[in-house]
């Protein structure tokens, strides 16, 4: 009891100063929401999220759903939340196999492969990414053929208006392809990836492909070295030996960090305002705030939405984190 007491007593200043600390927080945010409610009573603004359900009226160049401008601004949301999702991924997915490729490419003997490698990192993670962007879509992009003279990769159309690609449709109980077709100034059929989709995905690709390398390259070289010799024992050498021995070994260091890699690609993706791709923060930070006047629940949602996302690449990350360090008896 005494010893419990001396410690009351220690300990009693700090929580003190603590819980007046959280009182005065408590007290600030109290005051700026009834401030807020007051003011907009006083302004007869709308407020609160009912504006969800009301019919948006705009169109959304991109939509992964189905969506008209009469459908509901809840519908946009929704469209401009798989946007988001989809430039991630597809940056995500091109910044992964960038990095990995720079890792590697840096470890070779080769000084020209190790060269240019140790070239690109230096070079493009010293470029402001928005800088980047801009460069692929008003430069590299712009130059691409019109409609009439579009790249035919296969099935696939390349012009100034995007990346055509060939949907799977059901038609009746039996699948079937639909496949673009350039027919005068408009492409008609399968999947459109926008000019802005692509310049966003070029862009956050190649800039975090750059830090994703110097992660993967510590993660490389924290693999013992006999790990190689036993391989070479083994019959595995050159990239065989690094793809099914090292690089196994080396994500479970370097997952970390590449999360937070990821994560901070997912929070760059909303400058996709700034070349008019719909992800969260045109739509919704944009278009709706705009139209509804409604800015706090607009960018409420615009936080949450983030919030969401990164939340989800760290919790896929450390779901990948431990299956990796799971021992092999289990």
């Amino acid at each position: 009891m005494r010893i419990s007491r001396a410690l009351l007593r220690e300990r009693l200043p700090g929580y003190t100063g603590q819980a007046l600390l959280l009182a005065a927080v408590a007290w600030l945010a109290w005051a700026g929401f009834s401030n807020f409610i007051a003011n907009v009573q006083r302004l007869h603004i709308a407020s609160g999220f009912r504006f969800l359900g009301v019919q948006a009226g705009f169109e959304i160049a991109q939509s992964l759903l189905a969506y008209a401008p009469g459908s509901t601004y809840g519908r946009a949301v929704a469209v401009a939340t798989l946007n988001t999702l989809l430039v991630v991924a597809l940056a995500s997915l091109l910044a992964t196999a960038i990095g990995l490729a720079v890792a590697f490419g840096r470890l070779v003997r080769q000084p020209l492969v190790r060269g240019a490698a140790g070239a690109y990192v230096e070079v493009f993670r010293n470029i402001p990414l928005l800088l980047q962007i801009f460069f692929w879509y008003f430069s590299a992009l712009a130059l691409l053929p019109p409609v009439a003279e579009s790249l035919h990769l296969g099935g696939i159309l390349l012009n100034n208006r995007g990346l055509f690609l060939p949907r799977l449709q059901w038609a009746g109980a039996a699948p079937a392809w639909d496949w673009p077709v350039a027919e005068g100034l408009n492409v008609s059929g399968g999947f459109t990836l926008l000019p802005e989709l692509l310049a966003l995905t070029l862009g956050l690709a190649i800039y975090n492909g750059a830090f994703l390398a110097e992660i993967f390259r510590a993660g490389i070289q924290s693999v013992p070295t006999g790990q190689s010799e036993a391989a070479s024992t083994l019959g595995l050498t050159g990239w065989r030996a690094a793809w099914l021995v090292v690089l196994p070994q080396a994500l479970r260091l370097a997952l970390p960090p590449a999360a937070g890699q990821y994560q901070t690609l997912a929070k760059a993706s909303s400058l996709a305002a700034a070349i008019g791709y719909p992800d969260i923060m045109q739509i919704v930070g944009g278009t709706i705030l705009s139209q509804t006047s409604q800015a706090l629940e607009a960018m409420a949602l615009v936080v949450l939405l983030y919030a969401a996302i990164n939340l989800g690449i760290a919790l896929l990350a450390h779901l990948i984190n431990r299956r990796l360090l799971r021992r092999p008896e289990r």
